[in-house]
């Protein structure tokens, strides 16, 4: 016997939906704000940023950086040293000019390296080449 809002091979009428047997629910949706974890992030406080540049920057130091500048929530730091291009030249003269293929790869490749550091309100720290 056909019972009311089934045809004749137990499939549902048009506009009424069955739901499936043994089907795991619908995932809930992603909170508003998710960080890399997909974990919520809330927002820190300045002296919670503060303390991560802080940090943060203490290991740049221990690994030879230098700090160029620095603001409340973000910093420049710098490694390596400028080339002497005055000394470079005058080796060069001293060697019959055969220095300077060195100073020219030094000039290339040496000198200081930039690198600018800061903390969003999340409490993310960026490290960028500057």
């Amino acid at each position: 016997m056909i019972e009311e809002g089934q045809t004749e091979h137990n499939e549902p009428v048009a506009g009424e939906v069955s739901p499936l047997p043994d089907a795991p629910p619908p995932p809930p949706p992603p909170p508003a704000a998710s960080g890399l974890d997909g974990l919520p992030q809330t927002e820190k406080t300045g002296a919670e940023r503060k303390a991560l540049l802080a940090n943060t920057l203490q290991g740049q130091v221990a690994n030879g950086a230098r700090i160029e500048s620095q603001s409340d929530f973000q910093a420049v730091v710098v490694r390596g040293h400028r080339v002497n291009h005055l000394l470079h030249f005058l080796v060069g003269f001293i060697t019959f000019f055969l220095w300077w293929i060195v100073w020219l790869v030094l000039a290339i490749t040496g000198g200081e390296k930039r690198q600018m550091i800061s903390v969003d309100q999340f409490g993310n720290v960026f490290v960028q080449k500057v």
